[in-house]
């Protein structure tokens, strides 16, 4: 495992992009703010769409500019990453546990006409049980874990990610590692 020292450059928004990203606010503010006996959601954390854009085409430039990216986010919300790596030219797949936020993230890829895969499951495959994807068919994976899940989907990484994948841990803010395996 290697960590990669990326330069953060900023790249063009799509209209549409911004449109995503305002919308998945509005999703999110709502989704947050409801009491825990009404909906809220403890682990739903929204990525800044701004600077995931950013870093996506930031990883993308540096690390696979020769071939196309088959995207994997790991635990996707309302798939506004997933989203934006769509229209950032990726093959996209989202896989989010939580019910309601995988059937937000597809309506959200419908109501935008984004093409994107969603998929209501753990990222975590369990005993002699099939991965939610071919994981080996991916190169690029986007994470935005709770400090205690760092460690654990750095190993689960290790273990289902082809040679030469990457992935971008994203810790809020401008704050994000990339590992490349």
């Amino acid at each position: 495992m290697e960590k990669i020292d990326l330069v953060f450059e900023h790249s063009k928004l799509p209209d549409k992009a911004n449109l995503v990203i305002n919308r998945c606010k509005e999703l999110a503010d709502e989704i947050c703010s409801r009491p825990e006996d009404q909906g809220h959601i403890a682990q739903f954390e929204p990525s800044d769409g701004h600077i995931s854009w950013h870093l996506l085409n930031s990883v993308v430039r540096h690390t696979q500019p020769d071939r196309p990216a088959v995207f994997c986010e790991w635990g996707s919300g309302l798939g506004l990453v997933t989203l934006l790596a769509s229209l950032a030219g990726m093959t996209a797949t989202g896989i989010e546990i939580e019910e309601e936020l995988f059937d937000q993230a597809q309506d959200l890829s419908q109501e935008f006409s984004i093409p994107a895969t969603f998929i209501n499951a753990s990222i975590y495959p369990k005993d002699n049980q099939v991965s939610p994807i071919n994981y080996k068919d991916v190169n690029l994976y986007f994470a935005y874990p709770w400090p205690n899940q760092i460690v654990r989907m750095i190993e689960l990484f290790e273990q289902v990610a082809a040679s030469g994948a990457i992935l971008v841990c994203y810790h809020g803010g401008r704050n994000y590692r990339v590992l490349k395996r």
